[in-house]
């Protein structure tokens, strides 16, 4: 082969950008795919004029690399790895290219033991095995054609042999993306494209620094994680790429992955660009916070109208060094620029009037929490592979409500993954996470967030949030998050010292309000609506529940709700599943949920109404929110209507102010729940339903919950009866903020009632919370819930689990709520806790019983005696 004649020569090698790339289904364009053909000669171009090296590193032989070149037009490389990594080619000053026969050498000491030969003749009698056409073989390869679905177990049977016989060959396999074909390479033991790249970077006074390596396949993989900098193009298979996620992730590598959306010779632009052998495309980069444009650049944009002078302070990853940079101010207070050498992973802070450093407001990871640094994030460093999800239609709905922190042991994301299979045996089709934003402490309900676009750090970085939404999606669930856009928590909130963010007319019970409708406003309500595209977009989320709305205030013409409204649909507009936006009203909201020419409905509103007619039918006694509610009386009121109380003054409606849709075609819009973590919470004990009353009840009722045309919502643990309770709790670093807390809570009880409650900064009120930790779970109950989610499925699929098709009845005598669809009736008695020890019921018997919330009932003379609070649910 060809030696360096100087020493200029070898010097210049050691700063020459490289790109070293696989070309089926990477370099060559897809189907004649007319963006790649033009991404091709672009990519041509800039590499001719950046004076970029260029090597080819391909399974194909080395005729069909030079076919491939005149039949797609390729730009010219100067070196040509093939052959799966057995050979390597030079091109010469005459264009000529020949063989290095030096590392033809190198692999002849490999396989001294064993000439290829040999092993052919012991491999070619294994049924299954088709040996590739002459030209596709080679000195140093040996190249079989297997069926895909058989190719693992062909794989094991030929390394085995390997094995048996102390063969000096190794097994690169994978399958053809355009025919399917399994393909199946033995190679002397060691070698591949990775070694191949190795050995000619070492031999030839290459910096492997300086190369970018670009694949899409499995015989790509060594490559793809040999540790350089490396591009996997968007049409690579997606387990392929968890594959090389992880590995560069276990390996520690930092920005040496660029995980392409652009298919073939697109995304290997795409990452040229990232990786700096591009030029970058110019754009008016709008986004708030951090955002990347290349390995080692970042654009920064933060809204500061209150300051003159926004300094970045960037610290590397380990926070040892610092340097600054000064954002340009424009006329509407923006503070933008892109700062080199800013990279993913780096801390940074906004110096203000060099006064004061805080984090960014739109700060995406908050590593050490609400005070400390921020950190850029790279948007697209996640191997998603949820391509082919299509969502989870409305009517399909059953919402599970969960606190990442309590949900297990661990309190993380990945922690939480372990338990989605039990919510896809429960019935469950989405699920919905209270808030995750970045709150202060150790522990929050979520409510107190401060950095809105923030993941918390306590459960997880933002990748760990993408595995938990990606693994959902793979198991069929929508995930659902719970945003707070009314105030922002006491503690970490710096936003008023970057600009106007929170009203001077409207204040919250938990806080300052939002300003949504004073000067400036409409960078406020900028930021909000960027913010809920932004979980959105970034985390592949599949709707919003926006909290308190009626706390939202705004006096504008054009509401906050329906600019989020307005842009959460355009975004829906890009997606291949359907985004649900929910409102927590508490009470009905007719405007909401109604749809018109301009606007879409939101898909559904939180309606206590039933929940908290249960409880007080229960438990007279027992106060868990503001609003007054008279048992029986708005129990069958809620369960004929859907609700008793609407509008933003929580005023109970009559029956002219009724909607005067008689089809109740508004109830499908409704969120329902026994229970949720209000109900739970707002108990100074956290007690659950069946707690405060019994098993019996809580089954009997959940009935009526479950088989209602709404939108069922089911609080963690509620499924089986869990002992734990949920009470509120919250910690802060500040340690007046917690005992004014403490205080404020014990102060919204009677002493009789708190007493023997924790307080909300007690660390065991958050530990007790970890609700399948506790000693007392009732698998019955699961099989209980697990059964009515089964009828409701059925009874949307057949149509007859519709609010055109329900009627509702009460019986005060006997307290037996019915409601009837069609030939199914589910009659309820539910008993308030004092009249627990009533007599059973006898009730006739008519049609054939599906469920019966009480084991082996007593039938006699066509009747069922029905305890209390005992449902049967029967076909007529």
């Amino acid at each position: 082969m060809a030696t360096q004649n100087s020493a200029g020569n070898t010097a210049a090698q050691l700063t020459q950008q490289v790109l070293a790339t696989d070309l089926d289904g990477t370099l060559i364009p897809l189907n004649q795919n007319p963006q790649n053909q033009s991404d091709l000669r672009l990519l041509a171009d800039q590499f001719q004029a950046r004076g970029n090296s260029l090597i080819f590193v391909t399974g194909r032989h080395f005729q069909s690399v030079s076919q491939a070149i005149e039949e797609f037009q390729l730009p010219i490389p100067e070196w040509v790895i093939c052959d799966v990594g057995t050979s390597i080619f030079q091109r010469q000053e005459s264009g000529e290219f020949t063989l290095v026969t030096a590392y033809q050498d190198y692999q002849d000491q490999i396989i001294t033991s064993m000439p290829i030969e040999t092993l052919r003749d012991q491999l070619e009698t294994i049924d299954g095995l088709r040996l590739q056409e002459p030209v596709k073989q080679g000195r140093f390869k040996l190249s079989f054609y297997t069926d895909a679905a058989q190719q693992e177990t062909l794989v094991d049977r030929v390394q085995e042999i390997l094995t048996q016989t102390d063969a000096p060959y190794s097994i690169i396999h994978s399958v053809d993306p355009f025919n399917g074909d399994g393909l199946i390479d033995l190679l002397p033991a060691t070698v591949s494209k990775a070694l191949a790249l190795e050995w000619w970077t070492e031999n030839n006074g290459y910096d492997a620094g300086n190369i970018v390596f670009s694949g899409d396949s499995g015989n790509d993989l060594a490559a793809l994680t040999a540790g350089y900098r490396t591009i996997l193009v968007g049409n690579a298979d997606r387990q392929l790429a968890q594959r090389v996620y992880n590995l560069h992730r276990t390996s520690g590598w930092k920005n040496r992955l660029y995980l392409a959306q652009g298919t073939a010779t697109s995304g290997v632009l795409e990452g040229c660009r990232w990786f700096g052998l591009a030029e970058q495309i110019q754009t008016d980069q709008l986004r708030l916070g951090a955002t990347p444009l290349t390995v080692d650049s970042t654009f920064f944009r933060v809204w500061a109208p209150h300051r003159k002078q926004v300094v970045v302070e960037l610290l590397t990853g380990d926070q040892s060094d610092q340097s600054s940079f000064t954002l340009t101010r424009n006329q509407h207070g923006y503070f933008e620029g892109t700062l080199t050498h800013a990279r993913p992973g780096d801390y940074y802070l906004y110096h203000l009037d060099d006064q004061v450093s805080r984090p960014d407001p739109a700060s995406q990871y908050q590593p050490e929490g609400v005070h400390a640094a921020s950190q850029i994030c790279d948007p697209l460093d996640f191997p998603w592979s949820d391509q082919n999800w299509q969502g989870i239609a409305k009517q399909a709905l059953v919402i599970y409500e969960l606190h990442v922190g309590t949900f297990t042991r661990g309190g993380t994301f990945q922690a939480a993954i372990e338990r989605i299979p039990e919510l896809i045996e429960l019935g469950i089709t989405a699920v919905e996470l209270m808030p995750v934003a970045q709150t202060p402490g150790r522990w929050n309900w979520g409510y107190d967030g401060v950095n809105l676009f923030a993941v918390r750090n306590t459960y997880g970085s933002p990748d760990d949030f993408k595995d938990f939404v990606d693994e959902c999606h793979r198991s069929g669930l929508a995930v659902f998050l719970d945003v707070v856009y009314n105030h922002l928590g006491p503690e970490g909130n710096y936003l008023s010292e970057f600009g106007p963010y929170f009203s001077d007319r409207h204040h919250t019970p938990w806080g300052e309000a939002l300003n949504y409708d004073g000067p400036d406003s409409e960078y406020v309500r900028r930021f909000i609506t960027e913010n809920a595209v932004f979980w959105l977009e970034e985390y592949h989320l599949d709707g919003l529940r926006l909290d308190a709305v009626h706390c939202m205030y705004d006096d504008s013409h054009f509401h906050i709700l329906e600019e989020i409204r307005q842009a959460v649909s355009e975004h829906a507009e890009t997606t291949n599943w359907p985004v649900h936006l929910f409102a927590e009203t508490n009470v009905y909201n007719h405007d909401l949920i109604t749809a018109d020419k301009n606007r879409a409905a939101y898909t559904g509103i939180w309606c206590d109404c039933l929940m908290y007619s249960l409880y007080s039918h229960a438990l007279p006694n027992v106060h868990l929110t503001h609003r007054t509610y008279h048992g029986a009386t708005d129990l069958t009121e809620t369960l004929q209507h859907g609700y008793i109380y609407a509008g933003h003054e929580n005023t109970r409606v009559t029956a002219s102010q009724r909607n005067t849709d008689q089809t109740n075609q508004h109830l499908p819009s409704l969120v329902i729940a026994l229970q949720t973590h209000d109900s739970v919470g707002n108990h100074p004990h956290g007690k659950r339903i069946h707690q405060l009353t019994s098993k019996s009840f809580q089954k009997a009722a959940a009935a009526l919950v479950l088989l209602y045309p709404g939108i069922p919502l089911i609080f963690m643990g509620e499924e089986f009866a869990t002992s734990a309770p949920f009470p509120f709790f919250v910690d802060f670093e500040d340690r007046h903020l917690r005992d004014a807390v403490d205080v404020g809570r014990r102060g919204d009880y009677p002493p009789h009632i708190w007493q023997d409650a924790l307080l909300p900064s007690q660390a065991e009120a958050f530990f007790n919370a970890k609700w399948n930790e506790a000693p007392l779970q009732d698998p019955g109950m699961f099989h209980w819930y697990q059964r009515l989610l089964q009828l409701r499925k059925q009874g949307i699929n057949d149509g007859w689990l519709s609010p055109v098709n329900l009627q509702t009845a009460y019986d005060s005598q006997s307290s037996l709520f019915t409601l009837q669809y069609q030939d199914i009736r589910i009659q309820a008695r539910l008993t308030p806790q004092a009249d627990m020890q009533a007599q059973p019921l006898p009730v006739p018997l008519t049609g054939t019983i599906l469920l019966t919330s009480e084991p082996e009932p007593v039938i006699e003379n066509n009747q069922i005696h029905l305890a209390p609070n005992h449902t049967i649910i029967t076909r007529l």
